[in-house]
């Protein structure tokens, strides 16, 4: 895993207004963040979390709770428009699509047991 697969400054300042607020001691957003995109993009083990992106349990508890408002899919969307189909960095899947209703491989939520 390369770091610079990592949001940038830019695509950053952009995702952290869709975010829920969090106290002045809350969490590190960013880092979960970048922490979620990379167990997505290509479908990574929770377990397998590189440690620079905190406990695995807390990126993936907050991947559940962000699926569960929309929070995510207007992460997603947003990021689609700050990377576009020719950059070199995949995108992640959109683990709450309706179109994967039902498909238990489908929720990323799950993989590391499923796997």
């Amino acid at each position: 895993m390369n770091q610079s697969d990592d949001l940038t400054d830019r695509e950053w300042d952009a995702v952290r207004a869709l975010l829920p607020r969090c106290g002045p001691s809350g969490s590190d957003y960013r880092t979960i963040v970048n922490g979620i995109l990379w167990q997505q993009r290509g479908g990574r083990r929770w377990h397998d979390l590189p440690t620079h992106y905190g406990p695995w349990h807390r990126c993936a508890e907050r991947l559940r709770l962000w699926n569960t408002d929309g929070t995510w899919q207007r992460v997603l969307a947003l990021l689609v428009t700050h990377r576009p189909l020719g950059d070199s960095r995949p995108l992640p899947r959109d683990s709450g699509h309706p179109e994967n209703a039902g498909d238990p491989s489908a929720d990323d939520w799950n993989t590391p047991w499923l796997a």
